[in-house]
């Protein structure tokens, strides 16, 4: 059965279905939002080392300043906090976003969580096989839309990451509509899970000739 890059249902679904094409063999993976491992409840035969300053005692790591050493995993997931100026938002009880992003902005959460973020889960990816997966969601902040999957891919690139894939996920279960009394953009059930992978210095050499990707 081939890899959709669309899916619906959950956060465990999403990561299902990647794990089929980019989780192949026993490769050794850090979550380094792990929460309450909900991405990993459907692949369980997966090797993840999860780390949390809350809910994980055993690795309680800060994901912008992480204590291994570089290029031992094959794979690094980042899941930040993404809901901008958080305080009785609905979701507050799933993801604890006024516990750590209270007042912060896009560009808050882009510069201080998913920058140094995607800079240490590059670091310690191994060069040429390793990858990275970030998952966000597009977002409207002050009446304006604020397309956070660009804006990730753009900071990727200029971190040195190559935009492997991108997957959509379409929620099953949705938040109530009842925040505006007038609708001014259409809603966005769906999230993004990017594939970005550490290129080595010949493949880095290749992307750089070729250039698809200029920010």
């Amino acid at each position: 059965m081939s890899t959709e890059a669309v899916i619906s249902g959950n956060n465990s679904d999403l990561i299902a279905e990647v794990a089929k094409l980019y989780a192949v063999g026993d490769p050794k993976i850090a979550d380094l939002t792990y929460g309450k491992g909900v991405f990993w409840r459907k692949t369980p035969h997966l090797r993840v080392f999860g780390s949390d300053m809350i809910t994980e005692p055993k690795r309680p790591h800060n994901f912008t300043d992480l204590p291994y050493r570089d290029a031992t995993f094959d794979i690094a997931v980042l899941d930040p906090p993404y809901i901008h100026s958080p305080g009785n938002h609905q979701t507050d009880h799933r993801y604890q976003n006024a516990a750590t992003t209270k007042g912060m902005l896009w560009n808050d959460l882009r510069e201080q969580l998913y920058v140094p973020g995607l800079k240490e889960a590059k670091r310690i990816v191994r060069p040429g096989t390793g990858l990275v997966w970030v998952k966000c969601k597009d977002q409207v902040q002050s009446g304006m839309q604020r397309w956070c999957h660009i804006d990730l891919c753009a900071d990727a690139v200029r971190l040195g990451l190559y935009p492997r894939d991108l997957f959509i996920l379409v929620a099953k279960a949705r938040t109530a509509n009842g925040r505006w009394s007038s609708q001014h953009h259409a809603r966005k059930p769906h999230s993004y899970l990017w594939v970005f992978q550490r290129p080595s210095k010949a493949q880095q050499s290749q992307i750089n000739r070729e250039d698809p990707f200029r920010f």
